[in-house]
């Protein structure tokens, strides 16, 4: 045998998100530090592939893909079949073998494999759940039911906040035993060497929102951009910057244009160095529906940019609203365009919010993968 132990991680896409950093940093430090083998069965796209794809214990399938059809059912099944056959083939190389699955997606096909492949410790990190508020019955149930079946044969989930986990609880049977809080990391080291700035624009520089987001309707882009254009016709040195792309991209570029705010608003596309840009913003703004804790919010914390978002999944865990940030009701773009225009003009306020002293320890990539070393030497 070629070691004793493994750890497989199974994530649907390696694109430029939290789960897929997570995901990457378990991969590469609990080998490094830890000493137990790992591997990554994923996706052959993402921007992320070409950091790993020559590693020989990166397994990528082409067949594998984010979305969900029923034209793409087949397809599933055969990925189904792929994952098992990987993973018996891992299981007969190891004395033992943690199957560690992300993503939602993933996360079904990836434990339902693992069961019938006869792995024994089986974890999933709800990164948030894909059924929520904003989808009509039928697709909630559609969503509801498959994770619920999950939920049976998984060991132990690991959750990133304490949103998620209190949901789990109420709609997940017997999760009380197998739930675990475990903070998704970021890259603290590399943000920490930047010196943020803690005042705002002068009448003669621009007052820069940022947000980082894939362009889906997950995120609701479109609030973000109403918001601003509001607030911009109040305050014409309102800048946004938005770093990322995606399917709604046409859209979003067709509502700039049609309230000409082309000089305005910037779209960089994706960034794999985004703490650059993010250190000429002065505050972080954030739309989305549904999220698990954005790993940028975290971020923008640590370059102390005050935060201006809806009050969506796990964000309440780390701001709270006149503390570090404001934090709205969903759909409500018009208190995101108050509070994006109160942090603009009163330095006072923007001061107190940007200087809040936070606990971001937890965040630490050198904590996270502690704390997962821990749990699956438990769990073995």
């Amino acid at each position: 045998m070629e070691n004793k132990t493994a750890v497989v991680y199974i994530i649907t896409k390696l694109e430029l998100g939290g789960a897929q950093k997570v995901c990457l940093a378990l991969f590469k430090d609990i080998e490094t530090d830890y000493h137990i083998q790992t591997h990554i069965i994923t996706s052959a796209e993402g921007e992320l592939v070409p950091q790993v794809k020559n590693n020989p214990r990166v397994h990528l399938l082409t067949t594998m893909k984010r979305e969900v059809t029923l034209l793409g059912f087949f397809q599933e099944i055969r990925n189904f079949f792929t994952l098992v056959k990987q993973l018996r083939r891992l299981k007969k190389q190891y004395k033992k073998v943690i199957v560690h699955t992300h993503s939602t997606k993933a996360g079904i096909l990836g434990r339902f494999a693992a069961w019938c492949a006869g792995i024994p410790v089986i974890i999933h990190t709800v990164h948030g759940f894909a059924f929520h508020n904003f989808q009509s019955w039928t697709k909630w149930i559609f969503l509801y039911i498959p994770e619920l079946l999950a939920s049976l044969i998984t060991t132990n989930f690991i959750f990133v906040s304490n949103v998620d986990t209190k949901t789990a609880t109420r709609l997940l049977p017997g999760m009380i035993q197998k739930k675990i809080l475990i903070r998704a990391a970021i890259d603290d080291h590399h943000f920490s060497k930047l010196i943020p700035h803690t005042t705002q624009s002068t009448k003669e520089t621009s007052f820069i929102i940022g947000t980082i987001s894939c362009f889906k309707p997950q995120k609701n882009l479109i609030d973000l951009l109403k918001a601003f254009e509001h607030a911009y016709r109040q305050n014409p040195h309102l800048r946004l910057e938005i770093i990322g792309d995606g399917q709604q991209r046409p859209a979003l570029e067709a509502f700039i244009n049609y309230h000409k705010l082309e000089q305005v608003v910037v779209l960089h596309g994706w960034q794999l160095d985004v703490a650059p840009l993010m250190k000429r913003w002065h505050i972080f703004a954030l739309s989305s529906l549904w999220e698990g804790l954005p790993c940028a919010i975290i971020e923008a914390r640590l370059l102390k940019l005050p935060i201006v978002s809806y009050n969506t999944g796990g964000i309440s865990d780390i701001i709270h609203h006149g503390i570090n940030g404001f934090l709205y009701p969903q759909k409500n773009w018009q208190k995101l365009s108050e509070g994006i225009l109160q942090l603009a003009q009163d330095q006072t306020l923007y001061t107190q919010l940007a200087l809040y002293p936070d606990n971001l320890h937890p965040f630490t990539r050198q904590e996270m993968v502690k704390r997962h070393a821990e749990l699956y030497q438990k769990l073995l």
